[in-house]
């Protein structure tokens, strides 16, 4: 049997394999990242933030959402079930059962777009109360046609799904770039070519285009790494109603974020005009640059991990490989919450004061993204938590996990809200906080049942935690000294492009030497250590093939130091 199919070799699961490959699919998914703020900053300056992005937001808010509860699925539920199957059914089992799942998608899809079709306008009217009638009948005209990207990402995500279970990461990661590419090209050419195009219908069929042809590359990827798909639709076949019963719950938690979404859109309509556009860059980009690049990229590398320790009855290994993963959202997320915290305002004024997009909301944005800052450790630190729960194919912790994340939130909402008066602009920084520390309700419990099931996940991480707390505070301190140094808040509030374009950067660079610096000096063997598990190493005598080549990458003759901080 392939190793793909079968028994993985041991050399995919050393450390240093995990840290290559998300290091790798972080950087693949930062391109998509990069196109996704593309695309963001080209609908910003077509049509800046007013009533016809608020349509737009409003429209998508919901099939964007189902988007999101398709990947969340996918990764969580799917990715452990056809590694499964590629280890005890085989490769051909497991392309008939892939087959079905994707004529199941279809079938749900056609019947998603037609009902929304139908039932657009009162959707509209229901979950954005606030807005006017004029643009409650835009949203519900571009309703059928962002509702339909929902069953072509579906399909994207099922084979992403199988890549992943292949252990192949980096394409997987790149499909957001076809979508996001796309879809940005259209919304910045087409009204040059033809001045027709400025209606902000644009918008809608770019993230649709651009959804068509995500599906056809992933499709011809997984082709590529061996998937022979077949017409084939049996429900009453035993593995795919398990995975229909396994999927039920992880699409429940995941649908609880469009559910949170909706529910503070319902509040900011109510806000002013421009609102629900801004809030929903902030949402985007502190998703995309933690959720997306950064911790899924972490968790896509440790799922099949801790699926095939399980299944192995390794016990050890999964606390091993849970206590990996929170060490390293740990020191992912730390510096990056000082530097989103610092560098918001400015980096949102340089990249969105352009076009329609007025100064006032850039700087809005940049103070949003502040305060979304505070949620990054929350998100990365819930994610290896859960990952456990996932992998023994456990939906019902993380299903009440999102529960009370969702509970939260929404308690949180006026509370945070309503002080600043609901005619205020900065009113949404109120949503932005509310969402931020509803991530650790689910921090506390994901963290209170993994101590249940598998003893404490943060056994010998305190330590760890302060010394990186320690150096990300001095680096976010020598960060706001050159921010008053180089004056960048006076030249966001004068639009100053240039300005900001040189000293951004200088004072980031400033941060990263100043972190580097200071866990140098609080850990420099513990460095020394990782770079060393990090080096490639020289491959065994006599080793060939593809177990040879891993082997030679990956090392796991020996059991590698502990990551450091």
């Amino acid at each position: 049997m392939s190793s793909d199919g079968g028994e993985p070799p041991s050399g995919r699961h050393s450390d240093r394999a995990i840290f290559r490959q998300s290091g790798l699919t972080g950087v693949a998914a930062g391109a998509g990242i990069l196109a996704g703020l593309i695309l963001d900053v080209s609908i910003a300056l077509r049509f800046g933030a007013g009533t016809n992005t608020d349509a737009f937001f409003v429209a998508s808010r919901i099939p964007l959402g189902l988007v999101a509860v398709v990947m969340a699925a996918a990764n969580q539920a799917l990715v452990p079930a056809f590694r499964t199957s590629l280890t005890q059914r085989g490769e051909r089992s497991t392309d008939r059962l892939i087959s079905m799942v994707l004529a199941v998608v279809l079938i749900v899809g056609v019947a998603l777009v037609a009902l929304t079709a139908v039932i657009a306008w009162p959707l509209m009217r229901v979950t954005a109360p606030g807005i006017s009638t004029h643009e409650v009948g835009l949203a519900a005209s571009m309703v059928p046609v962002v509702f339909a990207m929902v069953p072509l990402v579906a399909i994207a995500e099922v084979m992403r799904a199988y890549l992943n279970a292949r252990y192949a990461f980096v394409a997987p990661a790149l499909m957001t770039v076809v979508l996001n590419g796309l879809g940005a090209a259209m919304i910045l050419v087409l009204p040059v070519l033809d001045p027709s195009f400025k209606d902000i219908h644009l918008v809608a069929y770019a993230f649709l285009a651009g959804a068509l042809a995500q599906a056809v590359f992933m499709v011809l990827m997984a082709i590529r790494r061996g998937l022979r798909l077949r017409p084939a639709l049996d429900l009453g076949d035993t593995q795919l109603r398990a995975i229909g019963k396994l999927c039920i719950r992880p699409l429940g938690a995941a649908g609880l974020n469009p559910v949170a979404r909706v529910g503070e859109q319902l509040m900011v309509s109510f806000l002013p005009v421009g609102s629900i556009t801004i809030l929903n860059y902030g949402y985007l980009v502190v998703s995309a640059v933690g959720g997306t690049v950064f911790f899924r990229s972490v968790i896509v590398a440790l799922l099949p991990r801790l699926t095939d320790a399980h299944n192995r009855a390794g016990q050890e290994e999964v606390r091993r490989f849970t206590g990996l993963g929170i060490r390293i959202m740990l020191a992912i997320s730390l510096p990056l919450t000082a530097y989103m915290a610092v560098l918001g305002l400015p980096a949102a004024v340089l990249v969105f004061d352009r076009g329609q997009f007025l100064l006032s909301k850039a700087e809005l944005l940049g103070a949003v993204l502040a305060v979304y800052s505070i949620s990054l450790v929350g998100s990365a630190v819930q994610r290896a938590v859960l990952a456990p729960f996932y992998a023994r194919l456990d939906t019902r912790t993380p299903l009440r996990n999102a529960l009370y994340g969702v509970i939260a939130n929404l308690v949180l909402l006026p509370v945070l809200v309503l002080p600043f008066g609901i005619h205020n602009k900065n009113a949404i920084i109120g949503v932005a906080l509310a969402y931020s520390l509803a991530q650790y309700v689910n921090v506390a419990h994901g963290w209170y049942r993994l101590h249940q099931t598998d003893g404490n996940p943060g056994r010998g991480v305190l330590g760890f935690t302060l010394r990186l707390t320690f150096a990300s505070a001095i680096s976010a301190l020598s960060m706001l000294g050159a921010y008053y140094v180089f004056n960048l808040g006076g030249e966001a509030r004068t639009g100053d492009r240039l300005g900001l374009l040189i000293r951004t950067p200088i004072t980031g660079l400033i941060g990263l030497v100043v972190l580097v610096a200071v866990i140098y000096l609080l850990a420099g063997s513990e460095i020394r250590s990782w770079r060393s598990l990090l080096r490639r190493r020289r491959p065994p005598t006599g080793g060939s093939g593809e177990s040879g080549k891993i082997a030679a990458d990956d090392d796991a003759s020996s059991e590698p130091p502990e990551p450091p901080i």
